[in-house]
């Protein structure tokens, strides 16, 4: 999976040919073609093709939006499925990741394989009534 690129990149209000998105992004120029082909508008009037920087912007903005899956309050994300999945027996450990989040980490029910799901710490009461929280090294509740 590639990295996802910043929409800022770009300034909304210029114009940019291929070569020249491409540099502003950090990607190759292959890339922009495959996103042409894939949907991202251009002025196609005469060459060199000019491409929007808003429009670039709001492909990239929409690409994103729909690449993202949102779970469902009892799953985290296992790694190895790629999908939000409840975890073993509803048992989860909890890390302290920053200042205002909490990570929980558990085995997937499927497949077994590791999955993860970062929380805020105002809602942790709430994931507590949901899940079963292992005590050990590292866990908080």
């Amino acid at each position: 999976m590639g990295k996802r690129v910043n929409p800022m990149g770009v300034k909304s209000a210029l114009t940019y040919e291929v070569s020249e998105a491409a540099v502003a992004l950090g990607v190759s120029k292959a890339t922009i073609r495959n996103w042409v082909r894939d949907g991202l508008p251009i002025m196609a009037t005469k060459k060199p093709y000019l491409i929007s920087g808003a429009e670039i912007r709001a492909y990239l903005r929409s690409k994103s939006k729909a690449a993202k899956k949102p779970l469902n309050h009892d799953e985290l994300t296992c790694f190895r499925c790629g999908a939000g999945r409840k975890p073993f027996a509803m048992s989860v450990e909890c890390f302290p990741n920053t200042i205002k989040t909490s990570r929980l980490a558990g085995a997937c029910e499927q497949c077994g394989g590791a999955a993860s799901r970062i929380i805020s710490n105002s809602r942790l009461d709430e994931f507590a009534a949901t899940f079963h929280f292992k005590t050990g090294a590292g866990s908080e509740p």
